[in-house]
């Protein structure tokens, strides 16, 4: 597991760190993703997907 890091951000600051997730699958081959951000497909929609989750319990809008 990797080392963790707690940061407090706004919910605006967590839609844009959502939203950047999803552009980068977007605009960035699969195949680049490891050597572009580290994360893989997978990784990059699970991390989205749990960072949604946090903004739904939050009661906050995407």
């Amino acid at each position: 597991m990797s080392d963790t890091i707690d940061i407090r951000l706004t919910s605006d600051e967590l839609r844009y760190v959502i939203a950047c997730g999803s552009a980068i699958l977007l605009n960035v081959p699969a195949d680049s993703l490891p050597a572009y951000c580290h994360f893989s497909k997978a990784q990059i929609i699970e991390f989205t997907t749990r960072m949604r989750d946090l903004l739904d319990e939050a009661e906050c809008d995407i």
